[in-house]
């Protein structure tokens, strides 16, 4: 048998362990993994020269065509993406029309012609009379995952509109009866932190502290346990997104410890940088914000006993920032290009983060979570085919060309992403996204 593509003298590295050999390439699945001498012949054999082979990085927590157009961001932030190594990436859509279908479509026929990566949905719920509509909505599009929003006052710089725990209740009590449905909240203290602003904004301070001092960590884990308590009240499995507080790994393992389906998201830039990195100003500004030190090592003490369950960029590409007023200036930093690199350097390097554990991390507990394991998260027989080739040596600076903020330029980072391996097509070499790629994903959330 020919197959299309051998990967061959590789360290494979899988969330279960790792071995040394490859992987072949059928149709786009994997057909046979292990030594490099039980490997079939192929139209195209790679030579890793022991690099490791890891499954493609699944992103579960992205927010696109929130300024630029639609397929727009699609086109450049997915493939930036792939540069980075994700081979699968879920946007959460904010769904303010009445007639969501039109809108998921819409979302869904741009995406299939820009994506060059797979990807798939999260509804952010924004209106009240499509919290019934939540089982309609998955049987017409397929997406089973919900979001909502606390900490964003009215007539915020972006226009979200803030749940209450009326929305949650009843949206839980839903989603709870949903198989496969989960519900992810924002959770930052509405109220609280509308009043703590208010005093902020009163000072004239304008630093970047300012901001982290105006929605203290207590506002969060408040939040967190009042959902948490709402989870064990409905039964309905519960994400805590882009966590940014030491204590909300601590709660969710407590939660499951006492039986509740709880599990925790955090994010690279939580983990590499504070509220008080002297290289920072306002346009750093992110919602939950950048926090001290020691919330930072709760974090990573959560990366390592295994209580925070995956990680996620929250990459969304807004408009330049002007970088002269916080407390308008919309929240946001892009990363999807930075999440490797980022971990192998602050956690695999400076720490010793395991290998395996950051394949957990970023592919295998993201797929499991959102329904795509085991297509998606693994190398194994039958799986798709998505790959990244890593160099863990290899050391690169951080350029930022493209939209949106970043907030790791000129970082020097060992650990660095050389192939990306799309459903068995190779769409990424030496940083060069393949152009015919483009418009080469797939949607993974379809009606059943």
């Amino acid at each position: 048998m020919q197959v299309d593509l051998v990967i061959r003298n590789a360290r494979v590295v899988r969330h279960d362990g790792e071995f040394h050999g490859g992987v072949a390439v059928l149709d786009g699945r994997v057909v046979a993994v292990g030594d490099d001498s039980a490997l079939p012949a192929a139209r195209r054999a790679i030579d890793a020269h022991g690099r490791v082979l890891m499954p493609g990085v699944v992103d579960p927590h992205c927010h696109l065509g929130f300024e630029y157009a639609y397929e727009d961001d699609v086109r450049t932030e997915m493939a930036a993406a792939a540069i980075g190594g994700v081979t699968t990436a879920l946007d959460y859509i904010q769904v303010l029309d009445e007639d969501y279908l039109a809108f998921y479509r819409d979302r869904r026929s741009k995406a299939e012609a820009n994506s060059p990566i797979d990807f798939g949905y999260h509804f952010i719920i924004q209106r009240e009379d499509h919290i019934a509509r939540m089982p309609e909505m998955v049987e017409t599009t397929g997406v089973r995952s919900f979001k909502f929003y606390f900490g964003y006052e009215p007539n915020n710089p972006i226009g979200l509109v803030p749940a209450t725990d009326g929305w949650i209740y009843a949206a839980m009590r839903l989603i709870a009866k949903i198989p496969g449905g989960i519900i992810n909240v924002h959770c930052e203290n509405t109220a609280i932190g509308t009043w703590l602003k208010r005093e902020m904004q009163e000072t004239g301070r304008q630093d970047l502290a300012a901001f982290t001092d105006s929605r203290p960590a207590f506002c969060e884990v408040e939040t967190i346990r009042r959902m948490i308590f709402l989870a064990e009240r409905t039964g309905c499995p519960l994400q805590l997104v882009h966590t940014s507080v030491g204590m909300g790994p601590v709660l969710a393992r407590e939660a499951q410890r006492a039986g509740l389906d709880v599990t925790v998201e955090t994010c690279p830039h939580y983990l590499t940088r504070t509220c008080n990195d002297p290289d920072l100003d306002i346009k750093a500004k992110i919602m939950p914000p950048l926090r001290d030190a020691a919330e930072q090592e709760g974090l990573w003490r959560g990366m390592f006993d295994g209580s925070v369950c995956h990680l996620g960029t929250d990459h969304v590409p807004f408009f330049p920032k002007q970088g002269t007023d916080i407390w308008r200036m919309p929240p946001g930093a892009v990363g999807f290009q930075w999440e490797l690199p980022l971990m192998l350097e602050f956690g695999v390097h400076r720490r010793g983060l395991p290998l395996t554990r950051l394949v957990e991390l970023n592919a295998a507990n993201p797929a499991k979570r959102f329904g795509l394991w085991p297509r998606k998260g693994t190398i194994g027989v039958g799986s798709d085919a998505d790959f990244v080739l890593v160099d863990l040596e290899a050391e690169k600076t951080v350029r930022h060309t493209g939209k949106g903020t970043c907030i790791y330029e000129g970082w020097s980072l060992r650990g660095w992403p050389a192939l990306t391996v799309s459903r068995g097509r190779v769409i990424v070499e030496d940083g060069q996204i393949d152009e015919a790629a483009i418009g080469g994903g797939l949607c993974l959330t379809t009606p059943a």
